[in-house]
């Protein structure tokens, strides 16, 4: 647990010619706070991006009414060259989904994208800095019966490192799986046919 410790006032009395004894330390604990690792946004550039982004407009503002947003596919490769995605559970569901989330106006939406890998899923690498794809979708509001529509840029992430612990470890379940099965558990027609196109790479 860490410790607080206030300093304790110390006043006068109104006889000038004495002072309060101090007043003992108060000590104070607070539930420790957590200390995740700081990561950097590695860009690089993927041949793969290079091929998918030609048929992939650059992203402006989002559609009306539209909350944008931006993920990643990311990827590993087995010593057989074989790639492997990762997926990871959703919080109000129990499909399976790609890490992604709100785009935050400080950072670019690679570097928001690669952000939401390490937090919803514990994984840092290269990220290419172009989008592989866009895609919107229907999100219901939290405690609430109205959708929200949300258009999710795509970025490719090569995974190079998988860390113990993570901001939302204890909310999602991630695991790693072939191209085939992440196609056949990813809803999104463009994921789908992003993983097709991985496992020809």
């Amino acid at each position: 647990m860490t410790e607080i410790v206030k300093l304790a006032k110390v006043g006068r009395s109104r006889n000038s010619a004495s002072q309060e004894k101090p007043k003992p330390l108060k000590v104070r604990k607070r539930p420790k706070r957590h200390n995740w690792p700081s990561f950097t946004t590695q860009t690089v550039a993927m041949p793969l991006v290079a091929e998918l982004m030609r048929d992939t407009m650059p992203p402006t503002s989002p559609g009306p009414n539209a909350i944008l947003e931006s993920g990643v596919l990311a990827f590993r490769r087995e010593v057989s060259g074989e790639p492997l995605v990762l997926l990871i559970s959703k919080r109000r569901s129990k499909k399976w989904g790609i890490p992604k989330g709100r785009a935050e106006p400080h950072l670019s939406l690679h570097e928001n994208a690669a952000k939401e890998a390490f937090e919803e899923a514990g994984v840092i690498g290269y990220i290419g800095p172009s989008s592989v794809g866009m895609y919107r979708a229907a999100k219901s509001a939290t405690n609430s019966p109205t959708k929200r529509i949300i258009e999710v840029w795509v970025y490719l992430l090569e995974v190079t490192e998988t860390l113990p612990d993570w901001p939302e470890k204890e909310k999602r379940t991630a695991r790693w799986v072939s191209c085939e099965v992440a196609a056949r558990q990813l809803r999104e027609p463009v994921l789908t046919h992003l993983c097709h196109r991985l496992a020809q790479s």
